[in-house]
């Protein structure tokens, strides 16, 4: 017999991460990649006008693969962005299960859009799973640990 995700967190004492928790570890996320960045700008890249580097060529490539192991490939792997690590949160499939690449991909692709305008936000929070746009297309979880 099928279950619902939501009877089935419940029935497996899983407790769906909240809103706030998740727009913590984001941005605890972009805090990490930006240092990381920066640093790297810094050795690597020429002076911006203004405030900041320019990277051009390889280590534009290589800050790029940088930003996509820190996001989509860590929860490919592991189910957690460094962020959520840190806050004890794990994405997982509607049922529970560990997700693999294609459903990070998918959510990190579908982050663009959630992230424009905050829609992703408004969306999990008016459902009861908390799930943003990419969650509902890749059918994954973000549950605390």
């Amino acid at each position: 017999m099928q279950h619902n995700a939501l009877e089935y967190a419940f029935e497996h004492e899983f407790q769906i991460a909240n809103t706030r928790t998740r727009i913590i570890a984001s941005v605890i996320d972009f805090c990490i990649f930006c240092v990381i960045a920066a640093i790297f700008g810094y050795f690597f890249g020429k002076p911006a006008e203004g405030i900041g580097f320019a990277l051009y060529g390889t280590p534009a490539l290589i800050i790029m693969l940088i930003g996509f192991f820190l996001w989509p490939i860590s929860e490919g792997i592991w189910g957690q962005t460094l962020g959520k690590r840190i806050l004890g949160i794990k994405v997982l499939t509607d049922y529970y299960e560990p997700i693999d690449i294609t459903a990070s991909i998918t959510r990190y692709i579908l982050g663009c859009i959630d992230y424009i305008l905050l829609i992703g936000i408004i969306v999990a929070a008016t459902n009861k799973m908390n799930k943003r746009i990419g969650d509902m297309a890749a059918n994954t979880i973000v549950v605390q640990l």
